[in-house]
C-alpha cells in the first residue's frame, strides 16, 4: 500500500480543494492509502472527513510558508510512514516531505508573475530541484509559465484538470425555483472565488451592459471572498444590484449551474478553471477569456465564446451574442459537453497521477 499525503493550504474549498475532491474519485484504493493534512475549522475539514478521508489539522491559517508546520507535517509523515507527499502550493509541505526522506510532488494550479531575471530563474530552479521530485501542471499554459519562472521542463508532466462526469449526468436544475424566476427570464452565471484574478469587475461592468439589450436578465454569482463588499458595492454604484444575485459558497452546484443560460469566466489569469469544466459537462455555453489554459479547452465558435481578457465591451457582446442566438447557444453547449466528456474525465486524470507516483517511487 502506499501511502500519500496532501498538504494543503486552503481552510475552504477552491481550485485546490476541488481538484483533491476530483482526484478522490476513481482513486485505486487498493494501491494507495490517502491522507489530507490542511487548516481546520473550514469546510474543506469538513467535506474531507464526511468522505471518510484521515484529516490532519494545521494551525496558523492559510499559508503557504508557514515554518511551524514543518515539524508537524514530519511528525505525521513519520508516524503514518508517508512515501509520498503531494503538495498543492505549500512549500512547508515541501520542506517537511523532503526532510522527512519523502518522495514530494506539487501540483501548480494557476499563474504566477514569470517575469524573473537571471538570479531569480537560478534561485527557482535550485529550490525546484532541492524540494521536489515532480511538478505536475494543469495546463500547457500552466507548464510554459513554471519554465519561464526558471523551473526546469524535465521536472514538469503536464495533466489536464479532469472532473468526475458521474456528478453531471441527469442533474436537474434547482435555482429558478430557488429564485422563483420565470422561464423566459435569461441568467447568466458565474462560478469562481470572489478574487482579484477572477475579472469580476471586467464581468459586472460587461453586465451592465447587456441589461440595456436584457432588461430582465440576472447575473447569479457562486462563490465566496475578500472581494464580496466591494463587488456589492460596485453593484449598487452602477444601480444594478437588483439584477444581481451573490449566492456565496454552494455544495450543490451543479444543480445551480444547470438553470444558466449562459456560463461566463471572466478571468484575467487562470490555470484551466475547473467551474469552467464542470459548466461545460452540463451543456452550458461559456463566454471565457482568452488567457492562460482556457484557449486549451474552448474553440472559439465551436465549443464556446473567446474574449480578450480584461475587456468588459467584447464580453458583454460575448454575452448578447449567445443570449440572442439559442439555436447556437444549443450547439456550443452540445460540443462543450463532448469536449469535456471525450478530454478532461477525473479517471485520466487519476490514471496520469498515480503513474507520476510510480515513477518517481521507482527512482533511487
Amino acid at each position: 500500500m502506499i501511502k500519500v499525503l496532501h498538504v494543503l493550504t486552503d481552510t475552504n474549498i477552491g481550485g485546490a480543494g476541488r481538484y483533491l475532491f476530483n482526484l478522490l474519485s476513481f482513486q485505486d484504493k487498493d494501491r494507495f492509502q490517502i491522507m489530507v493534512a490542511c487548516p481546520g475549522g473550514g469546510e474543506l475539514e469538513r467535506q474531507l472527513k464526511c468522505r471518510g478521508i484521515r484529516v490532519f489539522t494545521l494551525d496558523g491559517g492559510e499559508s503557504s510558508t508557514n515554518l511551524g508546520h514543518i515539524q508537524k507535517l514530519r511528525h505525521i509523515i513519520s508516524r503514518e510512514k508517508i512515501d509520498i507527499v503531494h503538495t498543492h502550493a505549500s512549500l512547508a509541505g515541501r520542506i517537511a516531505g523532503k526532510l522527512s526522506g519523502c518522495k514530494v510532488v506539487m501540483t501548480r494550479h494557476g499563474l504566477s508573475n514569470s517575469n524573473n531575471g537571471p538570479v531569480k530563474r537560478f534561485i527557482t530552479k535550485v529550490i525546484s530541484r532541492l524540494s521536489t521530485d515532480r511538478i505536475i501542471a494543469i495546463s500547457r499554459a500552466v507548464k510554459i509559465n513554471l519554465i519561464d519562472s526558471g523551473v526546469p521542463a524535465n521536472m514538469i508532466t503536464t495533466i489536464y484538470n479532469g472532473i468526475d462526469l458521474s456528478k453531471f449526468e441527469n442533474v436537474k436544475g434547482t435555482l429558478r425555483e430557488e429564485l422563483s424566476l420565470a422561464p423566459d427570464i435569461p441568467i447568466v452565471g458565474i462560478v469562481a472565488r470572489l478574487v482579484p484574478e477572477k475579472g469580476y469587475e471586467y464581468a459586472i461592468n460587461a453586465f451592465y451592459q447587456v441589461l440595456k439589450v436584457f432588461p430582465s436578465a440576472l447575473l447569479v454569482i457562486i462563490g465566496e471572498g475578500p472581494l464580496r463588499e466591494s463587488l456589492k458595492e460596485m453593484c449598487v454604484r452602477l444601480g444594478i444590484e437588483n439584477n444581481v444575485v451573490f449566492m456565496g459558497y454552494r455544495q450543490d452546484v451543479e444543480n445551480l449551474v444547470a438553470d444558466f443560460d449562459v456560463f461566463v469566466l471572466p478571468s484575467v489569469s487562470e490555470g484551466l478553471g475547473l467551474a469552467l469544466l464542470e459548466a461545460m459537462a452540463l451543456g452550458k455555453p461559456a463566454v471565457a477569456t482568452e488567457t492562460g489554459g482556457i484557449p486549451e479547452v474552448i474553440k472559439h465558435g465551436v465549443n464556446g465564446i473567446l474574449v480578450p481578457a480584461g475587456n468588459d465591451k467584447y464580453l458583454a457582446e460575448g454575452i448578447i451574442k449567445v443570449l440572442s442566438d439559442k439555436n447556437q447557444a444549443k450547439m456550443l453547449g452540445r460540443e462543450a459537453q463532448k469536449t469535456v466528456f471525450q478530454k478532461f474525465s477525473s479517471k485520466t486524470m487519476i490514471e496520469n497521477t498515480e503513474e507520476v507516483y510510480l515513477e518517481i517511487l521507482q527512482r533511487v
